[in-house]
């Protein structure tokens, strides 16, 4: 069975896997919990279970359709099914995040014995807190490593995460860093080389960019 943690290029003959798709599912989920308990939307009080999983499931078709689009050619490679799926589910977690946050559920302002919600239930903030710094830091340290990479990886990377990044939305802590850095993501959204040998060759320093931003940044 392919290790999804390790795996930096996928075949179409995964696709069809279940399993793979179960597991996906199994690990995005937790990934996407600890968002929307972050989040502190007030609307999503009470009821984060069934909004996370909401957001996985349409991160996963969302992830699936991309597949399929790119074992026809029509986008660049899946270079990581795990890393694809949770730059989509980020996306649209952050788009749900910015039209949910000011619902007001109708019991919001009751008496506190009658949220559908206890204090045991929460997360706890402190391990919160932790997460969510050494997310941070290992975004900071990703965006100071990819500059520093050889030309052609680095544009090659660069233009993959560009090509899955919602521009329209307010700049995330990645394009932050990577100015930084001098690098605006922005500027390197572009299609796909159209010559076989080029969009081959793309894929190859991709590849071997990914593998050296997983070695040099670990968490």
């Amino acid at each position: 069975m392919l290790n999804i943690a390790n795996a930096f290029t996928v075949t179409d003959d995964i696709y069809d896997d279940e399993q793979i798709w179960n597991d996906l599912f199994t690990w995005l989920l937790a990934v996407v919990e600890k968002w929307v308990s972050y989040a502190d939307v007030s609307c999503w009080r009470g009821q984060q279970k069934e909004v996370s999983e909401d957001i996985t499931q349409e991160a996963l078709l969302r992830t699936f359709r991309y597949t399929q689009r790119a074992s026809r050619g029509e986008v660049q490679p899946v270079v990581s099914l795990k890393s694809l799926s949770k730059v989509i589910a980020q996306n649209y977690f952050r788009d749900r995040r910015r039209k949910d946050q000011y619902l007001v559920r109708p019991f919001q302002n009751d008496d506190s014995d009658q949220l559908p919600f206890t204090t045991c239930d929460m997360v706890d903030p402190a391990q919160i807190a932790l997460d969510h710094l050494i997310f941070c830091t290992a975004i900071v340290m990703a965006a100071r490593a990819v500059a520093r990479f050889p030309r052609q990886q680095r544009a090659a990377l660069l233009m993959d995460l560009a090509n899955m990044s919602d521009f329209d939305a307010p700049p995330t802590l990645l394009e932050q860093s990577l100015s930084t850095e001098g690098i605006r993501l922005h500027d390197y959204k572009c299609p796909l080389p159209a010559e076989p040998a080029l969009r081959g060759r793309y894929a190859a320093h991709l590849c071997i960019a990914y593998k050296r931003l997983r070695k040099k940044v670990q968490v």
